[in-house]
């Protein structure tokens, strides 16, 4: 009598909690060595796989290191596709994005891996475009989608969606960048000043300077 075969779905969570150890081992590694650091060895040695399944499932560490950036990109994309919810005032959700992207992207990961970037993305340009496809890209798309959207109900008028979002995103990233190149340690702000800060950046995004006439 032939043995029963094992169900499809077993062998499947099997192989996926397997490459679930070895992403979760890459991005450790990567997140306190840099991208340079990862060698095959050394994520096999951490989360206890071979070098067999790794070639299988990711086609080598160009391809690891492309899969778990990927999804750290897409973890912190959706997040802040969620706080700019349509059914929102414009007023409130850019608030909202501005102060969970502020707090996202000054942490100690966060600050970690853009330094890794800059610092290595000459030598791994694939890298650099998998950084851009999945996170600044999408993100900008998003935040101009929102200003198009919002012009096109009335709420608001751009003239340049994709123009006004970029610069809300260069004032977002240029925010606190001087005082945490200036201070050592580097000098991270409080919640209270983050969210004042960011209705000062919003404010002036949305008003201008100019004195509004009646």
């Amino acid at each position: 009598m032939n043995e029963p075969q094992q169900p499809v779905s077993k062998h499947n969570s099997r192989g996926e909690a397997r490459r679930r150890a070895m992403l979760d081992a890459t991005w450790q590694i990567l997140s306190e060595k840099g991208f340079a650091a990862v060698t095959l060895n050394d994520v096999i040695s951490r989360s206890g796989g071979s070098r067999t399944t790794l070639y299988e499932a990711f086609g080598g560490k160009d391809g690891l290191i492309a899969s778990v950036l990927t999804e750290k990109c897409q973890e912190f994309c959706e997040t802040l596709q969620t706080s700019l919810r349509s059914d929102r005032p414009a007023h409130e959700a850019l608030l909202n994005f501005t102060i969970i992207m502020t707090e996202k992207g000054m942490d100690d990961e966060s600050l970690r891996i853009m330094n890794f970037l800059q610092i290595e993305m000459q030598q791994f340009p694939e890298i650099r475009e998998t950084f851009l496809k999945n996170g600044p890209d999408i993100i900008t798309q998003r935040v101009t989608d929102f200003f198009a959207n919002h012009t096109e109900n009335g709420t608001l008028n751009v003239v340049d969606p994709d123009f006004t979002a970029r610069m809300l995103l260069t004032m977002i990233h240029g925010q606190w960048r001087d005082i945490l190149v200036e201070t050592m340690p580097p000098y991270k702000p409080t919640q209270e000043e983050i969210a004042q800060r960011a209705k000062q950046l919003v404010d002036l995004v949305l008003n201008g300077v100019l004195p509004r006439t009646a």
